[in-house]
């Protein structure tokens, strides 16, 4: 075959333009805040709160040309997500040693943070770490507390008070309690009926 293939070099050539080009690329990309696992290393604004922040230490290593493996830095100030419609949400707020997901947003998101609400970037960087989210609930250990449906079953399990804050309660179903019930100062258990005579008869049915 005969040609001019004068400045046409292979692609697996190191020299040539298409791998200058690809290096470039490659470099700028590298220099994009990844999404990554990170630990938890505080929290603050938990409870009933405005959603807080996390300060956070992403889990994958950097890695230098001869392989050598470096901590990344601690990112502070990092939103965390709360599950939320209106005034209405599910309140379980990171802990520390958690371990979640940060998602780096694509702009300077600062300026947001500290309003609250619509804002101007606060400058010209972009896909940042210091822009992150934390999306809690990654490679975490069994938990202790829960709420959930296990085999088809809805569990609520707490080392404190299971605590209902409502205008009323309606239950369509029966009710077993292992424990005593107290309704005001009356024990289900424990309480006595006045007025009735000593003896080995029982009292009469509820009334309705």
């Amino acid at each position: 075959m005969s040609g001019n293939y004068k400045g046409t070099q292979s692609l697996g050539d190191a020299n040539s333009e298409f791998a200058a080009q690809n290096a470039a690329i490659r470099r700028i990309i590298n220099m994009m805040g990844p999404n990554l696992p990170a630990k938890v290393l505080s929290v603050s604004g938990t409870g009933l709160n405005p959603v807080g922040y996390v300060t956070v230490q992403p889990l994958v290593h950097q890695i230098d040309g001869r392989g050598h493996p470096t901590p990344r830095g601690i990112i502070h100030n990092v939103p965390y997500v709360r599950i939320q419609g209106g005034s209405r949400a599910i309140i379980c707020d990171p802990q520390e040693g958690d371990i979640g997901y940060i998602i780096v947003s694509g702009r300077d998101i600062s300026t947001v943070k500290a309003a609250r609400g619509e804002a101007a970037p606060g400058s010209f960087r972009t896909h940042d770490c210091a822009d992150a989210v934390y999306v809690g609930g990654l490679l975490n250990a069994a938990p202790e507390e829960y709420i959930g449906w296990i085999d088809g079953d809805v569990h609520v399990k707490t080392a404190g008070k299971f605590i209902v804050d409502a205008k009323e309660m309606q239950v369509n179903c029966a009710i077993t309690a292992s424990g005593d019930v107290t309704a005001g100062s009356i024990s289900l258990q424990n309480h006595t009926h006045p007025g009735v005579q000593a003896g080995s008869s029982s009292t009469g049915a509820p009334q309705g």
